[in-house]
């Protein structure tokens, strides 16, 4: 079993302006997890695919999620 440390939460919008969370987590230990990996999922559970530094890929949906350019802060 995989144990997560939470990193940080990004509000981000898909494009018809739907709001989801975004939770970067680090995978500390398993099995098979001799190092640390990122994860991302939403507060609902939904997995999701970082793209770069603005876009989440909202995997069962295929829906393209962007971080508006907010300071930092409210991430």
């Amino acid at each position: 079993m995989s144990n997560y440390k939470e990193e940080r939460r990004f509000r981000c919008q898909d494009d018809r302006g739907k709001t989801y969370v975004v939770i970067q987590q680090i995978r500390i230990s398993g099995q098979n997890a001799p190092s640390p990996k990122t994860d991302y999922m939403t507060e609902e559970g939904e997995i999701v695919n970082r793209l770069d530094e603005d876009h989440f890929l909202l995997l069962l949906e295929g829906q393209v999620l962007h971080i508006p350019h907010i300071s930092d802060t409210d991430h």
